[in-house]
């Protein structure tokens, strides 16, 4: 029974490399490393300029980061946008917003190319419309932020009124579980979310949901080891100077796109194994089987003109010709 598992685990996991190699997954998940690179303080930029104007309190944000981040890359990030936490500028919002547009969307694009590859298709969708999904896509994460961080707010306000009228309410103890699990969720929220709409077919949840919950999972494995090597062994502050929270921060988003592009992989790897023919959510589905229907369709041939056309010369020159009647 052993023997069989381990044959049947090493044949899944040779299945899944080739597959990776086949697909150049690790080269986009490269291409998405520059994307995300590109993208990232534009977009915290919008982020944390809107909290600030939305009068929400970002310090749980920024303690978030630096509880899960290395410190080097923590002190990277939060020097560039801790400023605009307490100085509001109304030029600064605009600007930033165009930057986010563009930069971010760029890195949005780059993950679609590479989820798109995972599962097998190739995006032949117009440019424009690519622009315009990538910079959605954009705004719906920033949206998806901003209302776990006002359901924070909401709960504290909530614990507090408990507390209120019940002293011996574990207030504690609830926040603890507040801040593990609402990031966890939303983490695995985006990912599911991106697995399934993302694709030019978009697939249904329970197909999207193991790749989402593998990235979720090897994505905060992964990091807090990162942070712990980070911290403990490689300071790369030591051996760069200024460069050193730069370069942790390169790898950093390297393996946070691997990791990414490896769920997607995951997902089409699996509905190839258990041969499932159609993934799709209903609205493709029905698409599909229309296709299939219209293909299936026995087509009439159509009229031979030429030929009629052929036949009628011939009955004339056989009229003209009475040696031919002969």
């Amino acid at each position: 029974m052993a023997k069989s598992l381990v044959k049947k685990s090493w044949q899944f996991l040779a299945g899944f490399l080739k597959k990776l190699d086949n697909d150049h997954s690790i080269a986009y998940a490269y291409e998405l490393t520059y994307g995300l690179l590109l993208a990232i303080f534009p977009f915290l930029i919008f982020l944390f300029t809107l909290i600030a104007y939305l009068g929400l309190d970002a310090t749980y944000i920024l303690q978030l980061l630096q509880e899960n981040l290395p410190q080097d890359i923590y002190k990277l990030i939060s020097g560039t946008v801790v400023d605009l936490v307490e100085v509001q500028r109304t030029g600064l919002l605009s600007l930033s917003v165009f930057l986010a547009i563009y930069t971010s969307s760029g890195g949005f694009r780059a993950y679609m190319t590479g989820i798109n590859t995972a599962m097998g298709y190739r995006d032949r969708r117009n440019i424009l419309y690519r622009y315009a999904v990538s910079i959605l896509w954009v705004l719906l994460l920033a949206l998806t932020i901003l209302l776990g961080l006002v359901g924070i707010v909401f709960g504290r306000q909530i614990l507090d009124l408990l507390v209120a009228y019940f002293p011996h309410f574990p207030v504690k103890g609830l926040l603890e579980v507040l801040r593990i699990l609402v990031p966890v969720t939303l983490l695995f929220l985006i990912l599911t979310l991106t697995y399934m709409f993302i694709p030019v077919k978009s697939i249904r949840f329970r197909h999207a949901f193991p790749g989402a919950l593998f990235a979720t999972g090897a994505w905060i494995t992964v990091t807090l080891a990162f942070s712990y090597y980070v911290s403990n062994f490689a300071n790369y502050s030591r051996f760069y100077g200024a460069m050193g929270a730069v370069i942790a921060l390169l790898l950093w988003l390297s393996l946070t796109s691997i990791i990414m592009i490896l769920g997607a992989s995951l997902n089409a790897y699996l509905i190839t194994l258990r041969k499932i023919g159609n993934p799709y959510v209903r609205g493709v589905r029905d698409r599909i089987i229309q296709r299939k229907q219209k293909a299936e369709v026995p087509q009439e041939a159509p009229p031979d003109k030429f030929g009629e056309l052929r036949k009628s010369l011939e009955e004339a020159l056989k009229e003209d010709d009475p040696s031919a009647e002969e």
